[in-house]
């Protein structure tokens, strides 16, 4: 499986009863949106110490996450060209 970038479009409820709104996050690694919602839950568990619940209003699938994969690369669509190597030695 590939595992791809996901935009997702998010609030927050904390135990205060208080909401965080409108924010927005790339989650990269993931094979599917609900994996990358998941993994998103969790940082924000770790984030938020009175977090109580992800209110999610969408997510999808980046376009550039694809577009390195046609070219065959992971997260660099340039190749090794630009990957901070020495390409002569």
């Amino acid at each position: 499986m590939e595992n791809k970038t996901f935009i997702i479009k998010y609030k927050i409820v904390l135990i205060s009863g208080q909401e965080i709104k409108d924010k927005e996050m790339k989650v990269k690694n993931c094979y599917n949106g609900v994996a990358a919602q998941v993994k998103l839950e969790k940082y924000l568990q770790k984030k938020h110490e009175e977090f109580k619940q992800l209110i999610v209003s969408s997510c999808k699938e980046d376009p550039m996450s694809a577009f390195g994969t046609m070219f065959g690369t992971k997260g660099n669509p340039f190749g090794d060209i630009f990957a901070g190597g020495n390409p002569f030695g």
